[in-house]
């Protein structure tokens, strides 16, 4: 039989012949796509799971970021406490000789004061190199105590004299700063010394 009259009888159809063929070709082309879409598939997973792993790499390395800067942001903390440790026992020596002298310049201002032997010219001279004195300790890091309350702190005064009251209300009440306390950053150099006033019924 000629090939060519199989292909399509009078009405214009295929011939079962062919349509066995156009069949094959449908099925071989749902197969390719259905290939296609697993291959697409099996690609996105990939992709999803290299994702995951690259975000938990990430999340991994963010965190042993973070842990690192706060090792190093403690280490150089104690470092700088250790340094400040270092220069305050080197210094120490030093910034209490100059607040001696602060303390010898100011009796010496108050007996000439109350003796009324002082000439002006000498009064304010005194008062003039302890003001600079206590200026150059304080851009070193060396700073008057300041008590913010009238009443005695044992954090930060001494009592070196004590006058009996009758008054609750005087209790602990500092009247007199003897001699002025310092300190460097938050590390006392001297207690303020004070008297004060103790409760007696």
């Amino acid at each position: 039989m000629d090939p060519n009259k199989e292909r399509k009888e009078t009405t214009g159809h295929l011939v079962p012949h062919e349509s066995r063929r156009m069949r094959f070709r449908m099925a071989r082309d749902d197969m390719r796509q259905d290939r296609q879409q697993q291959q697409v598939l099996s690609f996105l997973s990939s992709l999803q799971a290299n994702f995951s792993s690259l975000v938990r790499l990430i999340e991994s390395r963010l965190k042993y970021d973070k842990t690192k800067e706060a090792a190093f942001e403690r280490l150089y903390q104690e470092m700088d406490e250790l340094k400040q440790d270092q220069e305050l026992n080197q210094l120490r020596p030093l910034y209490i000789d100059l607040i001696l002298l602060i303390d010898r310049m100011n009796n010496i201002y108050k007996e000439k004061v109350s003796s009324g032997s002082a000439s002006p010219e000498i009064t304010s001279l005194l008062e003039s190199l302890s003001h600079e004195l206590i200026e150059i300790l304080y851009r070193r890091g060396v700073e008057l105590i300041v008590c913010p309350s009238p009443r005695f702190d044992p954090k930060i005064q001494q009592v070196i004299r004590v006058i009996p009251t009758s008054n609750p209300q005087e209790d602990n009440l500092v009247v007199e700063v003897v001699r002025h306390g310092f300190k460097y950053k938050d590390v006392l150099l001297r207690p303020e010394e004070v008297v004060i006033k103790k409760y007696k019924p």
